[in-house]
């Protein structure tokens, strides 16, 4: 085949051809891939989801801390005292308080 003889449509012809044939080529191995590797999970007593997804525990998360510091108005606004400094904090402080007196 002597592609400098083809005209442009037909080169775009064989062009749609040619990938319309590596896709066919593609799920075919791909399908030959997913079979392979069924398997060989089968053989090791495992299903394919668990080889896939590698499922491991969950996180455990921390324990709830209690709030230490409360807003002296306002008893719904407290503190844990770990993470950012909330902004309640920094007025009270910015105020002329101790947080030791926002202490619960």
């Amino acid at each position: 085949m002597n592609l400098d003889q083809m005209s442009v449509e037909e080169l775009i012809r064989l062009e749609k051809q040619v990938q319309k044939m590596i896709e066919q080529k593609q799920q075919a191995e791909k399908k030959q891939l997913i079979d392979e590797f069924k398997a060989r999970a089968a053989s090791l007593g495992l299903s394919i989801d668990l080889v896939i997804n590698d499922e491991k525990p969950a996180k455990k998360t921390g324990a709830k801390v209690a709030p230490k510091y409360q807003h002296p108005s306002n008893p719904s606004l407290t503190w844990t005292g770990r993470g950012r400094t909330p902004k309640w904090v920094e007025e009270q402080i910015s105020a002329g308080r101790s947080l030791t007196s926002l202490e619960i």
